[in-house]
């Protein structure tokens, strides 16, 4: 069919028209009216940034809170292979919902709050069944000061969740990882407020003639440059911070931060960074290791770990029910004389009943399998540590052991190198295997 060249218009105009109007359609692709906003994150909720100076953010890994003399660990359903890998694993998870929080220049995780950072998360699991996460832990800033009292935060995942919901690098953990970010976000505003207030009164003092002050966090931020220079240099920066009644650091007088020998220690404390960062850096290779075996983990155990946790919950109701073993104990209670045996009898029950679902999983070749690389990969990051190897003019230097211990070193050798006025900062290198 041939169409006029003004009937080839109208239809123009028409089409034109109609896709500009396409929003009004309910289903398909919508064309935007204005730019678009910023998405949350399927993972987590995303934040605006708050204005205050830029903070370094540090979460410590994990106490795995275990008991090495307990020979029951494992008739409870703790696992001290799985128990390592968590403690590692959970804090690289709450470094990411940090990170997505948008308010730090570097979030990292550290073997131990040695590490140069302004605020500093702490942690240890107090129960991990792959039903239930139950961690305590507490947020302080380089003066030693708690934003955050110890508290305890958990999350028991949801009947099904895993069959309904999981994907590979969906965690059946992040409410608990989200939760923890949105306490240290709402805990942020406060101190945010505090700067943005401190900024505008400074602004109003220094138009007077009058001095500056500084705002809490401004304060947190110095602390932990003298904290860090008072190490390389006693000498010259010790009497610029002091530890109060509290046992906290406060700042005496800032140093003139344009001199020789602050620039220096400024120098040292950016290769610090370097080889702190160097840690963070294993710790996320190894959650990309054993991620993808955790999660499937988290599935085959996570039937067994209910059932234990309904076992236990029957015996503190002193409730028979199911299994040939549970009954002939009720039935033991039931004709005890006192109610010690009575218990006892229940306990006896419950304890045996548990037993079997242990037994059951651990019999499990895949479960076996798991254990073995969890226990593989825990002694390379949590018990020791790959070597680190520095190269400092001309000679090799190699950290070893746990981590926490390969930094102690490194301290110690950064601290004797500076004292050595003809070594600079730049002559420390990180030798790559």
């Amino acid at each position: 069919m041939v169409l006029h060249k003004s009937t080839q218009f109208v239809i123009g105009v028409f089409v034109i028209h109609a896709c500009l109007n396409a929003n009004a359609v309910p289903v398909g692709p919508k064309l935007p009216e204005e730019e678009p906003k910023p998405l949350s994150s399927s993972i987590g909720p995303t934040y605006e940034p708050l204005n205050i100076p830029n903070l370094d953010f540090a979460v410590v890994v994990f106490n795995p809170q275990l008991d090495e003399n307990d020979s029951r660990m494992r008739e409870k359903g703790v696992w001290p292979e799985v128990r390592k890998t968590e403690s590692i694993r959970s804090a690289v998870r709450i470094k990411e919902a940090i990170t997505r929080l948008n308010q730090f220049e570097r979030v990292t995780v550290a073997p131990s709050t040695t590490v140069s950072a302004d605020l500093f998360l702490r942690g240890k699991i107090l129960e991990s069944t792959s039903e239930l996460m139950k961690i305590r832990w507490n947020l302080i800033d380089a003066r030693g000061v708690e934003w955050i009292d110890w508290k305890t935060s958990d999350h028991r995942v949801a009947l099904g969740w895993h069959q309904r919901f999981y994907e590979p690098g969906k965690d059946a953990f992040q409410p608990l990882w989200n939760e923890i970010a949105r306490d240290v976000y709402e805990r942020l505003k406060n101190f945010a407020r505090n700067h943005v207030n401190t900024m505008k009164q400074n602004e109003s003092r220094s138009n007077r003639g009058r001095s500056t002050t500084l705002s809490t966090l401004e304060e947190i931020s110095h602390t932990r440059d003298l904290v860090l220079a008072r190490f390389f240099a006693p000498d010259l920066y010790g009497d610029t911070i002091r530890v109060n009644d509290r046992d906290q650091w406060e700042i005496a007088y800032l140093p003139d931060p344009t001199t020789e020998e602050w620039l220096r220690t400024q120098a040292f404390a950016r290769k610090d960074q370097e080889v702190a960062s160097l840690y963070d850096e294993h710790y996320a290779a190894f959650f990309e290791k054993v991620n993808p075996n955790y999660e499937k983990w988290l599935n085959e155990v996570y039937p067994y770990a209910r059932e234990m946790r309904l076992e236990e919950r029957r015996y503190k109701v002193e409730r028979a029910v199911g299994g040939i073993i549970l009954a002939a104990s009720a039935v033991a209670a039931a004709g005890a004389d006192s109610t010690e045996a009575r218990e006892t009898a229940l306990a006896v029950g419950s304890a045996v009943g548990g037993g079997l679902i242990i037994k059951s999983l651990i019999d499990r070749a895949d479960f076996k399998a798991n254990l073995g690389l969890f226990d593989e990969m825990s002694q390379s990051y949590h018990d020791t540590f790959a070597p680190v190897n520095l190269e400092i003019q001309g000679e090799t230097v190699t950290l070893q052991g746990k981590a926490a211990a390969q930094f102690e070193r490194w301290r110690q050798v950064v601290h004797e190198l500076y004292t050595h006025e003809n070594t600079d900062a730049f002559t420390i290198h990180i030798v790559d295997e």
